[in-house]
């Protein structure tokens, strides 16, 4: 038996989630995938628990690609005001620290659960404790293979996903690129 997404996500940290959620607005049927217990780790402890959430000034100049009109192209279509807004209507009061910084006032948790809100509201499934074993493409379709036996769909020792699209977002280290 499968299970048929046009979406899956492989990791729930603040892309992922971002992503999942307009991924979701757009009307596509969305798994975002997390391998540990608790969603958006890395959002908790950044800004020393404040979270760090966009920079004033961001624009595609300050960005190194080989591609620069991707970044052009995708800062046009989602800028930071975008983001600042969201965070205007969920009533989280923030702060410019220096070189146009925005921190959280209280808790990096506030962005946390408004993009777990975000996420609900554009009916995107979660799957957290979630480990991907391998990822699979066939004939344009993809599939993602998991032995956890705690999902509810199984195929012999392993579940399939099938989808359209997967994407996998994490986050590079300054040290390993």
């Amino acid at each position: 038996m499968s299970l048929k997404y046009d979406v899956i996500i492989i990791g729930a940290g603040a892309a992922g989630m971002m992503c999942a959620i307009e991924a979701g607005k757009r009307g596509r049927k969305v798994l975002l995938i997390e391998h540990s217990k608790k969603i958006g780790e890395k959002i908790r402890i950044s800004g020393g628990g404040r979270c760090n959430f966009t920079n004033l000034h961001t624009n595609a100049s300050k960005f190194i690609s080989k591609n620069p009109k991707f970044v052009k192209s995708a800062l046009s279509q989602y800028t930071q005001n975008d983001f600042i807004d969201l965070i205007k209507k969920y009533e989280i009061k923030f702060h410019e620290k220096k070189l146009g910084q925005l921190f959280c006032d209280q808790s990096s948790q506030q962005i946390i659960d408004m993009l777990l809100l975000e996420c609900e509201k554009a009916n995107v499934t979660i799957k957290k404790e979630f480990t991907v074993d391998e990822v699979n493409k066939k004939n344009d379709q993809y599939t993602v293979l998991s032995e956890e036996s705690n999902f509810s769909l199984q195929l012999g020792d392993y579940q399939y996903l099938k989808l359209e699209q997967v994407l996998l977002v994490m986050m590079l280290l300054r040290n390993s690129i």
